[in-house]
């Protein structure tokens, strides 16, 4: 909650100040973790097409799964950081009046899931 002081800016409240400041340290290091990911899946991906070429089945299975494990945890991860920036760093950015305007489609639904990496279940043909 802000409080407005006279004809001149608005002040925050320690605790809602704290508490954005305390939200974007913990967004930084979800998108870390999110970029860890990210480096992973490419990895896993590079062994899924090199077990494919060689016709090692088992361990493509075993690859896959572990994909599908890691896209589980980085949409986890992505959905706190919109969560994270819907309820405390969204705050800043509200109107003067205090009223709720309507976000954007794209900003409604969080962070876009297009994943940059192959797919579990892609076969690759050589």
């Amino acid at each position: 909650m802000t409080l407005p002081i006279g004809p001149g800016p608005r002040v925050e409240p320690l605790s809602e100040s704290a508490d954005r400041q305390q939200a974007e340290h913990l967004r930084m290091m979800l998108i870390a973790q999110c970029e860890e990911l990210d480096a992973d899946l490419a990895t896993y991906g590079s062994a899924l097409e090199r077990y494919q070429r060689r016709g090692e089945h088992a361990q493509a299975r075993r690859i896959r799964s572990v994909i599908r494990a890691a896209e589980r945890e980085r949409r986890a991860v992505q959905d706190l950081i919109a969560g994270l920036e819907k309820r405390f760093l969204a705050a800043a950015t509200r109107p003067e009046d205090g009223r709720h305007q309507q976000p954007p489609a794209a900003a409604r639904h969080g962070i876009v899931r297009v994943h940059p990496h192959p797919s579990p279940h892609r076969v690759i043909r050589t």
